[in-house]
């Protein structure tokens, strides 16, 4: 089962939002913003390909009361789930800044599309506050 392993400090401006996913969990909100801030990273690391064929998994950052995949998408482009196991993706973020900002109350949230048979692996996003 995916878990948020949590926030870390990577600056003092700068936190690190991870977490583990796993092929159950098919959707699944795994943050909720404090305060303002904004997305400047997001990337991700296969530890066990998924082997049901095709599979990717897409980041969104999400208002309260709407759905992961209603949310706004973050990057372009997906992550592959069935990629070179411990090599990471880094994904490239969209380029209108009202999707990377978020208020207090948005949430980030991730879907796997495809069959995601057997897929682990981590996912992180770095945000800064606004």
């Amino acid at each position: 089962m995916g878990r948020s392993l949590g926030v870390a400090d990577s600056t003092a401006c700068q936190q690190n939002v991870n977490f583990d996913y796993t092929a159950a969990l098919v959707t699944q909100k795994f943050y909720i913003a404090p305060r303002a801030s904004v997305v400047v990273d997001v990337r991700g690391c296969v530890r066990v390909a998924g082997s049901g064929g095709a599979c990717t998994l897409q980041v969104f950052k999400v208002p309260d009361g709407v759905a992961v995949a209603s949310g706004s998408l973050l990057h372009t482009g997906s992550y592959n789930l069935v990629g070179t196991v411990d090599t990471q993706q880094v994904l490239t973020l969209v380029t209108d800044s009202t999707v990377l900002n978020m208020k207090p109350g948005d949430a980030l949230g991730y879907v796997l599309t495809g069959t995601a048979t057997s897929a682990v692996g981590t996912f992180g996003v770095t945000i800064e506050p606004q």
